[in-house]
C-alpha cells in the first residue's frame, strides 16, 4: 500500500509539473485583430516578441510606422514598407512593457502624410511552443530516469519533486538557448547517475544537493535581477563583466582591448555565462544558482559539526534569508556574490579542523589552495581573511610537530593549479604587461593614501555606514562571532578561537578601508551562519535540547521564500510588474533603429553606464569603451575618450549631460547627430550617432 502511494505522488509531480508549464503557456497567449483601426487608437503591450499584420486598401499606402510614448516623447518602435491589398508582417520586440496605452500604429503615403486608416490590424505574441515542447519531452525524460535509477520509492519521488522545482524558473532559460541548456541537464543527469553509482556519495547526499540546487534556483529566481523575471540586471558593474566576458568569446582580451581593473576570473565567469545563454544574463543566474547551492550545502555542513541533520538542514534553508539579503546583494550577479561560496568552503573546513572533525590534508589544502587562487584573480584584497584561516591551520599543525611541507605544497600547487590558466591565457595573448597594469597598478592606483589617521576616521565611517544598512545580519555576526570566540562549545582550541578573531578583523580592515559599497557586505554575511549557530545552540540547549525532524527543512522553504520578499526589495523592479519601458530600453530601440548593421559600436563618454554595451551586437569602439571610478586616478582613460571623439571612432556615443562638456562638440561631436535627448529630474543623458 505505501509503495502504491509513492508511485500515485510520482505520478502528480509530472502532472502538475504539466499543468503549470501549460498554463505559462495559456496566460501568455496574447492575438488581437483590430478593423478599420485608426491612427490615433492606441493599445497597451507586455514584454515579449510580436508579429504584426498590417493591411490597408488605401492604393497611396507607402509605409507603415509603430510608435509609443515615453517621458513625454513619442518615439519610433518599427519602420517597414507597406503595399496596398497586399499587406505586410513584421515582427517587434519588446524588452520591457508599454503599459499606459501608447502604443499606436499608422500608415503613411510616398510624402508621409498619414493615411486616416488601416483596414486589419492583427498583433499576435509569438510564443516558444517549439522550445517548450522539447522541453517537456526533456522534463520527462529526466523525470523518468529518475524514477529508473533511483528505484522508484521515497528517494527518487523526492529527487523528482526538487528536480521539477527547479525547472519551473528553468523554463524560461531553456527557451532562451534551448540547444545548450539540454546539453546542460543532460550532462547534470549523466553525472548525478554516475554519482549514484560509482562513487561514495550516498542516495541521502545527492537528495541533499539537489534540495539546495532547486531552492537557490527558485530563490534567486526572484533575488537576482539577471533572471528571467526581470528584463535586464541594470548594474553597472555586472554589465561591466558581461560585456567583456562577452568580448572575450569574441576575440577580444581584458585589460589590453577592454579596460576594467576587476580582476580577469570574473570576466571569465561572465564568459562562461554568455556561451551558456547569449544576448542575456540568464547565465549569470545559472552560475549565481550554483555557487549559492553550495554557499547552502557548506552552511548545512558547518551546521552538522554542532547538530543534528534536521537541525542543520533547518539552519541551511533560515541561512538563504540571511545570505540573499537585497541590501548587500544589490541587483546580483557582483564579484564579493561569488566569492561567498569561497568563504563558505573555507570557514567551514577551518571550524571542522578544529572541532576535531575534518584532519584537513594535503588534497584538502590544495582544494582550498585552489579556492584561494580564484578569489585572488577575482579580486586580491578578498583573500586576506582566508589566508589568515589557513595560516593558523597549519600553524596549528607545526605546534603539533606535524610535518606541514606537505601542505604547503599541495596549497601552492592548488594555488597555482587555478592560477596557470589565467597566466598562461594572458601569456598566450601576449598581454601579461596589461594584466598587470590593469589588475594590479590600477587597483593599487584607485586605493585611497591618507594619514594614519584620516584612515582611522574612513574607516570608521565605512564601518558604521556598513552597520546601519544591515542592522539585522551584523546582530547575528556578532554574535557569532564573539560565541565562538569566547565560547570552548563550539571551539576548544585556544590558536583557534585566535585565528577566527584575527580573521574576521582583517576582513573588515581590508574591506572598509577605502569605501564602503554595499556590495561588500556579502562577504562579512556569511559569518551570519555562526551566528545562526549560536542562537540556536541557545535555544536548543534552553529547550532541552530541542530534537528538530528530517522534514523540518522543506517545511521552512515556503515561509523562507516569503520572508525573502521582505528582506530583499528587487522583485518591485521585476520585469512582469513593471509598467512601462525604461530609459535603456529606448536606447535599445533608438541604437537598433538607427544602425542597419548587426554589429554596432559604442562610446561611453565619461561614464559607466555600461547597460548600453549588453544590448544584442553590441561592442567596444576603443580599449576605454567606458569610464570606470578609476578614471579620476588615471587621466589616460579621459585622455583617450578625448581623442575618441576627435577622431570619430566610435559608431554611437552615449553622453551623461552633454551641457557638461560645453567645447565637446567643437571637439569632435559635430561629427555626430543627436538621435536621444533624455531629461527628467534625476536623468539627463543625449545619443548620437556618427553621420
Amino acid at each position: 500500500m505505501k509503495e502504491k502511494k509513492v508511485r500515485i505522488v510520482y505520478c502528480m509531480i509530472p502532472l502538475l509539473f504539466l499543468i503549470i508549464i501549460l498554463s505559462i503557456q495559456v496566460f501568455g497567449c496574447y492575438d488581437r485583430t483590430f478593423s478599420a483601426f485608426g491612427p490615433e487608437e492606441a493599445f497597451s503591450l507586455d514584454r515579449g516578441d510580436y508579429k504584426v499584420h498590417v493591411d490597408t486598401q488605401d492604393p497611396a499606402a507607402d509605409s507603415c510606422n509603430v510608435y509609443y510614448e515615453i517621458n513625454g516623447q513619442e518615439r519610433l518602435l518599427a519602420r517597414t514598407g507597406v503595399k496596398s491589398g497586399v499587406g505586410v508582417d513584421f515582427e517587434i520586440s519588446l524588452p520591457s512593457n508599454i503599459r499606459n496605452d501608447s502604443v499606436r500604429v499608422a500608415v503613411f503615403d510616398e510624402d508621409m502624410s498619414r493615411l486616416p486608416q488601416i483596414d486589419t490590424l492583427r498583433i499576435t505574441r509569438v510564443l516558444p511552443v517549439g522550445q517548450t515542447v522539447f522541453y517537456l519531452v526533456l522534463y520527462l525524460a529526466v523525470a523518468l530516469l529518475l524514477y529508473k535509477g533511483f528505484g522508484g520509492g521515497r528517494m527518487s519521488c523526492l529527487l523528482t519533486g526538487f528536480v521539477s522545482a527547479a525547472f519551473l524558473p528553468f523554463y524560461p532559460v531553456y527557451c532562451a538557448a534551448p540547444v545548450r541548456m539540454t546539453v546542460l541537464v543532460v550532462t547534470g543527469m549523466s553525472v548525478l547517475l554516475l554519482l549514484k553509482r560509482r562513487s561514495r556519495i550516498s542516495q541521502e547526499s545527492i537528495v541533499r544537493y539537489m534540495f539546495f540546487l532547486a531552492l537557490s534556483l527558485v530563490a534567486l529566481y526572484f533575488c537576482t535581477e539577471s533572471s528571467p523575471f526581470y528584463a535586464r540586471n541594470p548594474w553597472d558593474d555586472v554589465s561591466i563583466y558581461y560585456s567583456i566576458g562577452r568580448g572575450i568569446t569574441q576575440g577580444y582580451v581584458p585589460y589590453r582591448d577592454m579596460f576594467d581593473h576587476k580582476g580577469p576570473v570574473v570576466f571569465f565567469l561572465y564568459a562562461l555565462a554568455y556561451l551558456l545563454v547569449p544576448d542575456c544574463f540568464y547565465g549569470g543566474y545559472l552560475l549565481e544558482s550554483f555557487c549559492f547551492s553550495w554557499l547552502l550545502y557548506f552552511a548545512y555542513k558547518t551546521g552538522r559539526l554542532y547538530f543534528d541533520e534536521g537541525m542543520a538542514g533547518a539552519l541551511s534553508v533560515l541561512s538563504m534569508v540571511v545570505l540573499l539579503d537585497g541590501d548587500f546583494l544589490v541587483y546580483g550577479g557582483s564579484c564579493e556574490e561569488f566569492a561567498m561560496v569561497i568563504y563558505g568552503a573555507v570557514l567551514y573546513g577551518y571550524l571542522a579542523y578544529f572541532a576535531g572533525k575534518k584532519a584537513c590534508d594535503g588534497r584538502w589544502m590544495a582544494g582550498t589552495g585552489a579556492l584561494l587562487g580564484l578569489a585572488f584573480w577575482m579580486k586580491f584584497n578578498m583573500t586576506v581573511c582566508l589566508f589568515v584561516l589557513v595560516g593558523m591551520i597549519m600553524l596549528h599543525k607545526l605546534f603539533r610537530r606535524h610535518n606541514i611541507l606537505r601542505d604547503i605544497v599541495a596549497f601552492g600547487g592548488g594555488f597555482g593549479l587555478a592560477s596557470v590558466p589565467v597566466v598562461g591565457y594572458f601569456i598566450g595573448e601576449n598581454a601579461l604587461g596589461y594584466l598587470k597594469n590593469g589588475y594590479f597598478d590600477a587597483n593599487l592606483a584607485y586605493a585611497d593614501v591618507r594619514g594614519m589617521g584620516e584612515t582611522l576616521g574612513v574607516f570608521g565611517q565605512n564601518v558604521l555606514l556598513a552597520v546601519t544598512d544591515n542592522p539585522g545580519i551584523t546582530l547575528l555576526v556578532v554574535l557569532g562571532i564573539l560565541t565562538f570566540v569566547l565560547s570552548s562549545r563550539y571551539l576548544g582550541n585556544i590558536l583557534g578561537r585566535a585565528g577566527l578573531a584575527a580573521a574576521f578583523v582583517l576582513l573588515i580592515g581590508s574591506t572598509y578601508v577605502s569605501y564602503a559599497y554595499l556590495y561588500y557586505y556579502c562577504l562579512v554575511a556569511v559569518f551570519a551562519v555562526l551566528g545562526m549557530i549560536a542562537a540556536a545552540g541557545f535555544v536548543t540547549g534552553r529547550a532541552g535540547r530541542l530534537k528538530v525532524g528530517d522534514k523540518a527543512p522543506f517545511l521552512l522553504v515556503l515561509p523562507c521564500l516569503c520572508l525573502l520578499f521582505v528582506f530583499n526589495h528587487n522583485y518591485r523592479e521585476a520585469a512582469v510588474l513593471s509598467e512601462n519601458f525604461k530609459l535603456f530600453d529606448v536606447c535599445e530601440k533608438e541604437i537598433e533603429l538607427a544602425s542597419d548593421k548587426r554589429d554596432k559600436t559604442i562610446l561611453l563618454y565619461r561614464n559607466h553606464t555600461v547597460q548600453a554595451m549588453t544590448y544584442e551586437g553590441m561592442r567596444p569602439a576603443a580599449r576605454y569603451y567606458f569610464a570606470p571610478n578609476i578614471s579620476k586616478k588615471i587621466p589616460e582613460i579621459n585622455e583617450e575618450q578625448d581623442r575618441y571623439i576627435h577622431e570619430g571612432i566610435a559608431q554611437f556615443v552615449l553622453v551623461h549631460d552633454v551641457d557638461v562638456y560645453p567645447n565637446l562638440m567643437e571637439w569632435g561631436l559635430y561629427q555626430y547627430e543627436q538621435i536621444l535627448d533624455w531629461r527628467t529630474e534625476n536623468e539627463n543623458l543625449q545619443l548620437y550617432r556618427l553621420r
